[in-house]
């Protein structure tokens, strides 16, 4: 039997080459058309809120910063809106692209978290805070806006 030594050690390479590149996180996908594109990963931050009395005036600010009124943030990021205890705030989201939501409600004092959705357009996106108790809308940037990356 004559063993041929070429074809060995050509699928012994790659064999090799083969675990190698499929070994470990290679940051990439294979798209429906089958097309392999990098992917980058993405950090994801998280962003909290405070909706507090500010010269008797409702407002949403910066919950580390209360000079902070506007909201920089990225896809996939998580907002937190945080109300005083005994309030109740209702939420409203003129894109549903932005939250998965049109509406919301943080009650007695609990707090609202959401995910900047994937598909939420870059640019700004107001919305609306209602304080029931005093039955008036918060202001940021009046009304509220967020700022996605793009």
């Amino acid at each position: 039997m004559k063993i041929n030594y070429h074809i060995i050690a050509v699928t012994v390479i790659s064999l090799l080459l083969l675990s190698v590149y499929s070994c470990g996180d290679d940051n990439t996908r294979t798209t429906n058309e089958g097309v392999s594109e990098r992917v980058t990963e993405r950090v994801t931050e998280r962003h909290d809120l405070a909706i507090m009395l500010v010269d008797d005036v409702w407002k949403i600010v910066d919950a580390q910063d209360p000079s902070k009124t506007e909201i920089v943030v990225s896809r996939g990021d998580t907002v937190v809106w945080s109300a005083p205890e005994d309030i109740n705030i209702y939420f409203q989201f003129m894109d549903q692209e932005l939250t998965g939501e049109y509406t919301q409600e943080a009650l007695g004092g609990a707090s609202l978290r959401l995910v900047i959705g994937e598909n939420a357009e870059a640019g700004y996106h107001p919305y609306a805070v209602f304080v029931l108790e005093d039955s008036v809308y918060a202001v940021g940037e009046s009304p509220p806006r967020m700022f996605i990356r793009d």
